[in-house]
């Protein structure tokens, strides 16, 4: 009988030794299939790596086994662990604070405000939701494994482990023991080597960072030349996600001029992300003025600040707190290049959205310190809220929406608005304004009605149907397996109603199936290739208007919870979000009732249904008072918008009338 068995997760080239040698031995060796998970750190994160081929050889050959993703319900792990360590943050981190009092106190001073704490508390909710993975991912391990002694082999950094574990013990917070497992001794060596080095990188650059901070400000170039007028901007707008926002459609960031209310000229536009040629050519197109945010911290100056700052991290708990030293770098790198830009340029708003990382929270205490409000809004109605059903055993809170310091919130419906605020540090006030995207489809529907639609030319079948596929990952929160029988459920429509015709809108380039899963991938994309060349079937590049398709639709079929049923049932569009696999009934769009489909006899229902009503008939089912859908269905809620923005330009409290503070889960 084996003393112990042997568990890898992730195994990569290095461990072919030990491992052929634990098989040699005859000693039981598991490998857990790879699966959706918070604390992967190798490959692309959120995405499983692949099985190395050496793995696939031995499985294969039977000299070890597979735990397979289902035995763990991994697929649960993912919101579990993300919840947990959110409920926990506020708890532990007093604890936390401890150990690195003078660091953070010196952040919270030179920026002036407690709230440069939050930064820290979300990088360690970002800890703490990688460490619950892991915990109850080896949880389910031993229950599954039996009593044996298990040495484990996991994808994480062992020593930050075990220090996260016993902030969580001193703190009194649950987590699972694992008295049957262990960790190779060498693993902990290797992984505080690997702390060690993060350590004396991060200080390394903070050295490079204070030296040339003093050496540079004495130059004349960084000396300030007189007094200058700042140039005066109403709106300042950001540039988050090129691919999306310059792709030539109705959604860019220049959605909220109408010329009326807010002009061009009023607004500037700040690229927080790497623009291509090709992007800032379209940027320029639309854009009056444009702030590139200066990169280089150095320049800055702030020589005394930086110089302090490394004096702290060289005498708190040295060696161990490389993580807090590269919080700490980057909030003040934020913090002061915000300070730079307004230094130069004055405005009365920041508008963004997607912008949910720690480094937003420098720049909002600058822009705050200067007057300014900050909104963000959501461009989308996809979260885990969607998921949230009675039988679940968390509230789906994620570390992304914590510690968000906004000062307006801007969203589609109440159903988000009461999820964001029911996050820690949450924002001063939610407005739902409705469907923001629901106006462009009205005015397309509008001209489509009275001129021919050039997108149907070719088109001669009765009844369009326009689909959108999603983002999938392997054994992952969407599947593969799921994407698979979407497109094989669209392909069965066509064959069975030959007055059908349908437009599907991919969300990615089809190489990137290969990335993300290298077995289910290809055949998905080979399914793709039979749409490609059925003549009832258009298949529409990632970059096409998703509101110009909505609108020459006569029913939408999205995979849950795609966004577009949503917009297209803003505009009282006929629409459904089509569940394949019947993973999603019990969540509260399909509990609504008449806007979910749980697999193709649901669908093909639905679909005759739909067919079968007179132009004009079609009403959304959920009731207009539902906080699941936009309150307003009019096609306005740009307009409501720009009533916000306009109406606060002479303070909050101006705004009674227009906001919807959430406070204990209720709008009120």
């Amino acid at each position: 009988m084996n003393k112990y068995q042997v568990v890898f997760e992730s195994p990569q080239k290095r461990d072919y030794v030990s491992l052929k040698n634990y098989v040699r031995k005859n000693i039981p060796v598991w490998i857990i299939e790879p699966f959706h998970a918070y604390h992967h750190k190798k490959g692309i994160r959120f995405f499983p790596s692949h099985l190395s081929p050496y793995i696939l050889e031995l499985l294969s050959a039977g000299k070890i086994k597979l735990i397979k993703h289902e035995e763990l319900n991994a697929k649960e792990i993912y919101f579990l662990a993300a919840d947990r360590a959110v409920s926990v943050t506020d708890a532990v981190f007093p604890e936390y604070r401890k150990e690195h009092a003078e660091l953070i106190q010196y952040i919270s001073d030179t920026l002036g405000s407690d709230k440069a704490e939050d930064v820290f508390k979300k990088d360690l909710c970002n800890q703490l939701a990688e460490f619950y993975s892991v915990n109850i991912m080896m949880h389910r391990v031993e229950t599954l494994l039996g009593t044996e002694q298990i040495l484990f082999y996991p994808d994480i950094n062992v020593h930050d482990y075990m220090y996260l574990k016993n902030l969580l013990s001193k703190t009194k917070q649950d987590f699972f023991e694992h008295p049957h497992i262990r960790f190779l001794l060498q693993a902990r060596a290797a992984e505080f080597i690997e702390d060690f080095k993060e350590y004396f990188g991060a200080l390394t650059g903070l050295s490079a960072q204070a030296f040339a901070s003093g050496l540079l400000s004495n130059f004349s170039f960084t000396r300030k030349k007189g007094k200058k007028d700042k140039k005066e901007y109403c709106y300042g707008v950001t540039i988050v996600s090129p691919m999306r926002q310059l792709a030539d459609n109705r959604r860019g960031p220049d959605f909220i001029i109408d010329n009326n209310k807010i002009h061009a000229g009023e607004v500037v536009y700040f690229p927080l992300a790497d623009v291509t040629d090709k992007q800032k050519k379209n940027l320029v197109e639309i854009a009056s003025d444009i702030v590139y945010l200066p990169r280089a911290g150095r320049f800055f100056s702030h020589a005394a600040e930086w110089r302090r700052l490394l004096r702290i991290s060289i005498k708190e708990n040295f060696m161990r707190n490389g993580k807090e030293i590269k919080t700490a770098c980057n909030v003040l790198f934020n913090y002061f290049r915000w300070l730079k830009v307004l230094g130069d340029i004055k405005i009365r708003h920041f508008i963004t959205h997607c912008d949910f990382g720690a480094n937003h929270i420098g720049r909002n205490l600058a822009l705050n310190q200067a007057g300014v409000q900050t909104w963000y809004f959501t461009d989308s109605m996809n979260s885990g809220c969607n998921l949230i059903t009675d039988k679940k055993t968390c509230a789906m809170c994620h570390p992304f929406w914590t510690y968000l310091h906004y000062d307006h919130f801007v969203t589609w419906d109440e159903l988000l608005a009461r999820y964001f605020k029911g996050h820690p540090g949450s924002f001063r006030y939610a407005h739902v304004v409705g469907c923001l995207w629901s106006g462009h489809i009205k005015k397309k529907i509008e001209i489509r009605s009275k001129t021919a639609n050039p997108a149907l030319k070719n088109i001669k079948n009765d009844f369009v149907i326009v689909a959108f596929d999603t983002t999938y990952t392997r054994n992952g929160i969407t599947s593969y397996i799921e994407g698979i029988t979407f497109v094989e459920h669209l392909l069965l429509l066509v064959n069975d109603y030959p007055d059908v015709h349908i437009f599907l809108k991919e969300k990615h380039n089809r190489d990137a199936h290969i990335t993300f899963d290298a077995v289910l991938g290809p055949k998905l994309s080979d399914l793709y290739k039979r749409m490609d060349i059925h003549p009832q079937i258009t298949i529409c590049s990632n970059h096409t208007d998703a509101s110009e398709l909505i609108s020459i639709s006569d029913m939408v079929i999205s995979f849950p919870f795609t966004s577009t049923t949503f917009e297209a049932l803003s505009v009282d569009r006929p629409a459904v979000w089509h569940d394949p696999l019947c993973y999603y009934r019990d969540t509260p769009y399909a509990e609504a009732g008449g806007v979910t489909t749980h697999n193709y006899d649901e669908l093909k229902a639905k679909v005759l249904e739909i067919k079968s009503l007179e132009s004009g008939e079609y009403r959304n089912p959920i009731p207009a008072d539902s906080p699941l859908m936009d309150p307003y269905r009019d096609g306005k809620a740009i307009e409501r918008f720009r009533e916000l923005l306009t109406s606060s330009s002479a303070g909050v409290e101006q705004l009674c009338c227009h906001c919807f503070p959430v406070r204990d889960g209720k709008c009120e």
